[in-house]
């Protein structure tokens, strides 16, 4: 279907009809004007890292756009949309990525903090003008992909074109005459993005209303409807305290990501992976969580705190000090205790990239799933301060069978050309479970401020008031998310210990090794426990698939890796790929490819051309009249994106330690124990 594109000074007309919203206070409802509006700006760098607006593009419903070229006229363009929105009423504006624009719109708008929802600083998830006649969503933290993505998962009419036909590097005024081409490129992102909505929207069921502002939202939709058949007086008596959610926050740890020192900056061949079948969800279905409040037990006796460490029908969190602390074999490559999360230690300590091989000693809070790889990989003296115990059971079936069924979709749909996009959504779904389970209760929460340096302010959060209020509206537990990621550490330790020696790297749910080694075993025993669990599915060519089993990807031909999220690698036919933090994944393995491929990547290596961008925010420059190479235009606040690199660097630490990597206990008792 074609869409029309319009001046903005061209005549246009708002639906009446209208969609109520879902508040639950009377007194807070309005309707949402039913059609689905989006907006987008293209701004120039100026030479002084300044940046200014040159067109901006409206759509209204998936017919038409209009544009301007300035401030003052979207100013007009706004003041006519307001017009035709009564009171009590509210039109939703999509922005693909909202955290950008809004830096812009503040030229024209003074926001007040209870107009703008962030999640963290600088992160916006909606914002509101105009006594919150205008809703503007950002579509980026909805679908938490690209534009690109988007348009393409929805498989809409108008996707994004493609920016190698558009040269970003030009700069453009607003007076710089833009060819048809241009003008079509930029209207794309806009009409793309209300017809990916739109079909989101009728494949959910879902209306202005009612369409989480989430990626992870819909997961928690479905999965509170799923537990409704849940004691709910259940989930709310074990909701922690204070205390308890202390002990288990500092508990919290994400995935494992780590690079053995034995092999690190070496250029291997012939690296396989083995990747684990939906981890989280895997362990979800399969392994036991704490329920109820938890029993407390101060500086328990070694006796009491071992006995539960083998006991089959509880779990428990501890705050725990080891002494002496130092790993048993000095050829293991993962250790597994993370300096950053102790909450104290003595200053006697070696690290392997932020892991602990040697210290004098430590205190860190921990789940006993924690603590059975610490008793395998190091040799301490122990004392525990305090332990939270509780008696455990699989988690609620309604949970359970909300996990199963978003991984028989995605296994039976997978390859089915027009299901593609109930694929990928389900396949979404699934991977967004985890983050729903460990969704901090206690979350900070931002707080607009022009005022602030960057804008945003923390607002104190009293951490006991929190979890009264919200105690009755949780229908999960902050602690199965703990043992969530617990769980899921400890599938990835067992199969470093399959791998042995001939382990590289590893992160979250996969295991990059050399040579041999076989998962057959532990697969039977995994498929074992999915298969009793009903944790399967059998995929359109009559092929079942278990949760929790590692399968084998691509051999990398060559591969090297510097740490945590450093490597890169090439495959048989030499294409060369990079996985850097801060590095773009295409450009990147394409310039270190022109540039000597993996001989090159070495310490001081700088990516260029991969090398991300630098965000440049200049929140308080005044809304004024310049002019610039003959051009005259307004200018105000604004987030200047300017091209950056990236330089291969490792600290001080690790490089001793790829030197010596059998080095345990250089430094081992020289400060003592400090304050422990």
């Amino acid at each position: 279907m074609a869409y029309q594109i319009h001046d903005h000074t061209e005549p246009f007309t708002l639906t009446t009809e209208t969609v109520e919203t879902n508040e639950r206070r009377k007194a807070n409802r309005s309707k949402y004007k039913n059609v689905v509006c989006a907006f987008d700006i293209e701004t120039t760098r100026l030479d002084n890292d300044q940046s200014i607006l040159y067109i901006w593009m409206f759509a209204i419903g998936d017919h038409d756009v209009y544009i301007g070229r300035t401030w003052k006229e979207l100013e007009y363009f706004l003041d006519r949309i307001v017009k035709q929105i009564n009171d009590g009423e509210k039109l939703v504006i999509l922005v693909h990525n909202l955290s950008y624009e809004f830096c812009f719109l503040r030229t024209i708008y003074d926001f007040q903090p209870d107009e703008v929802f962030a999640l963290k600083s600088r992160k916006i998830a909606k914002c509101t003008m105009f006594d919150k006649k205008l809703e503007f969503r950002c579509t980026y933290i909805h679908s938490n992909m690209s534009l690109a993505q988007y348009t393409k998962k929805m498989n809409v009419e108008h996707r994004k074109l493609s920016g190698d036909d558009y040269d970003y590097n030009i700069k453009r005024y607003p007076d710089t005459p833009m060819t048809d081409e241009e003008i079509r490129y930029c209207c794309h992102d806009v009409i793309g993005l209300v017809e990916a909505y739109q079909t989101e929207m009728k494949l959910d069921g879902d209306t202005l209303a009612t369409v989480p502002m989430t990626s992870t939202g819909y997961v928690r939709r479905e999965c509170r409807k799923a537990m409704q058949l849940y004691s709910h007086k259940a989930i709310m008596s074990a909701q922690p305290d204070a205390d308890r959610y202390i002990l288990m926050k500092e508990s919290f740890r994400g995935g494992d990501t780590h690079a053995s020192r034995f092999y690190a900056g070496q250029i291997l061949t012939d690296v396989k992976s083995a990747d684990r079948s939906s981890s989280y969800p895997d362990v979800m279905c399969n392994d036991d969580f704490p329920y109820g409040q938890g029993i407390w037990h101060t500086n328990p006796s070694l006796s009491v705190f071992n006995r539960f460490m083998t006991a089959k029908h509880h779990v428990f969190f501890a705050r725990v000090i080891l002494r002496n602390v130092k790993l048993k074999d000095k050829y293991w490559g993962f250790p597994y205790l993370p300096l950053g999360k102790c909450t104290r230690f003595s200053h006697d300590y070696l690290i392997d990239n932020g892991r602990i091989l040697s210290a004098g000693a430590l205190e860190i809070a921990l789940t006993n799933i924690d603590m059975r790889i610490i008793e395998e990989t190091y040799t301490f003296n122990l004392e525990v301060k305090e332990m939270l115990i509780f008696p455990c059971d699989k988690l609620p079936e309604p949970l359970i069978e909300t996990t199963q069924m978003y991984y028989k979709d995605k296994t039976e749909l997978k390859g089915i050309p027009e299901q593609q996009v109930f694929y990928d959504k389900q396949k979404a779904k699934l991977n967004s479970l985890y983050g729903m389970c460990a969704t901090d209760p206690v979350r900070m929460e931002f707080m607009y401020d022009e005022n602030h340096e960057n804008l945003f302010s923390i607002k104190p959060k009293n951490i006991e008031d929190t979890l009264r209020i919200n105690r009755t509206k949780n229908f999960l537990l902050y602690q199965w998310g703990c043992f969530v990621t617990a769980w899921a550490r400890y599938r990835l330790y067992e199969a470093i210990k399959i791998a042995g020696d001939n382990a590289v790297y590893c992160d979250t749910d996969s295991v990059k090794y050399v040579g041999d080694c076989s998962f057959d075993s532990y697969n039977r025993i995994r498929e074992s426990a999915s298969k009793s669990s009903g944790s399967f599915a059998t995929d359109r060519h009559g092929v079942t698939h278990y949760m929790g089993v590692y399968e084998q990807e691509q051999t990398y031909k060559r591969f090297i890796t510097y740490g945590a999220k450093k490597y890169a690698y090439e495959y048989a036919d030499g294409e060369t790929h990079v996985t850097i933090s801060g590095v773009n994944k295409i450009k990147g393995g394409e310039e270190l490819h022109k540039r000597g491929g993996l001989e090159a990547l070495k310490e001081g290596f700088v990516f260029r051309e991969g090398g991300g961008v630098e965000l440049i925010y200049n929140d308080h420059t005044p809304r004024q009249t310049i002019t610039e190479d003959g051009h005259t235009f307004e200018i105000g606040a604004n987030v200047c994106i300017k091209p950056s690199t990236y330089t291969l660097s490792t600290t001080a630490d690790y490089k001793e330690v790829l030197a010596n990597p059998y080095l345990l206990d250089k430094v081992l008792h020289k400060f003592g124990y400090a304050d422990l």
